[in-house]
């Protein structure tokens, strides 16, 4: 025999609803406030950008993406990073127990810190990190000027 337990509470705190707004609003729009950035979609990849004396690094998270399926582009100091993940095919009578993974297009840009050498830009695909060296152009590393 089940027997069903129900269980009211004898008070309730009064911002409880408050602080529910609260993470509904997060859920809605993200932490725009905080260190993170909101994407356009789930599917977006994560992106680091560190800047070196000769060349800055942008690596992009990027499971489940071929080479073949994505596609990088610098202009007018802007680098943008395109493409598709694609969705695994179920064989017909199967159903998805659980269905988590973001697949589709995905679109990300970043606006570059100095000039580059686009002749010179590398990008490496490697166990699903996209790794892309963008070498400063002369004009933008820095000198040292002689005092005269």
């Amino acid at each position: 025999m089940v027997v069903r337990v129900q269980r009211y509470p004898v008070a309730s705190w009064p911002f409880e609803s408050l602080f529910d707004f609260e993470r509904g609003i997060d859920d809605l729009f993200g932490n725009f406030l905080g260190t993170g950035l909101v994407t356009q979609s789930g599917r977006d990849p994560a992106i680091d950008v560190a800047e070196y004396d000769n060349e800055s690094v942008v690596v992009a998270e990027m499971p489940g993406v071929r080479k073949e399926d994505m596609k990088i582009s610098v202009q007018d100091g802007v680098l943008s990073i395109t493409g598709e993940r694609k969705g695994h095919e179920l064989p017909e009578g199967s159903r998805w127990i659980r269905n988590e993974v973001r697949t589709g297009q995905f679109s990300r840009t970043v606006e570059l810190p100095h000039e580059v050498k686009t002749d010179a830009i590398s990008a490496e695909l490697n166990n699903g990190v996209l790794r892309i060296v963008l070498p400063k152009a002369e004009e933008a590393k820095p000198r040292e000027i002689q005092v005269q």
